[in-house]
């Protein structure tokens, strides 16, 4: 199947990942999932990247797929609302690069406080962390490393991977 690829241009900005549907539905007023829909969702994302413009394209891709997506985009209101919601979300993108508290920052709060295990992080960022900084990530409980630039078909498979991750450990307890 051949993959159409577009540019992800709005408002004159251009995002750091193509936007390639490979069979997936593309979003539109009619089939368009939120949260407030009455069906469960097959997935949920929390986004945590202080750029507004991709993490609103992410959210207008995947919840025409049934996945609910949690945006915020602020490293320390993202590190609350895990706290307050340990567990909860399939999955948690994390962006390194932010100002005042980084994903660093969020990613070493969740390590003291024994959070990784309970949290499918994905360290999701353009930022130009040296190799043994994302080796140590990994080692310490990050459970993948998503580079931007990322295309849509990149991101629904990460999604669904750990989705169907985390649902095969609850159904073997």
């Amino acid at each position: 199947m051949t993959k159409d690829t577009e540019k992800a241009q709005h408002s004159g900005l251009q995002y750091p990942f193509r936007i390639e549907r490979n069979g997936y539905n593309t979003p539109t007023m009619s089939n368009n999932m939120s949260s407030s829909s009455s069906v469960a969702p097959v997935s949920r994302l929390l986004i945590i990247d202080d750029n507004e413009d991709i993490t609103e394209l992410i959210k207008d891709y995947l919840e025409p797929e049934d996945i609910e997506c949690k945006i915020i985009n602020s490293g320390k209101d993202g590190l609350e609302e895990i706290r307050n919601k340990n567990g909860y979300y399939d999955v948690i993108f994390l962006d390194l690069a932010m100002p005042e508290f980084s994903g660093l920052d969020v990613f070493n709060k969740l390590k003291e406080e024994q959070l990784l295990d309970t949290n499918n992080i994905i360290i999701f960022t353009a930022s130009s962390t040296q190799s043994t900084e994302i080796a140590n990530m990994l080692k310490d409980g990050a459970k993948y490393i998503l580079k931007k630039p990322s295309s849509i078909d990149e991101i629904l498979d990460v999604v669904t991977k750990f989705t169907k991750k985390k649902n095969d450990k609850v159904i073997k307890s």
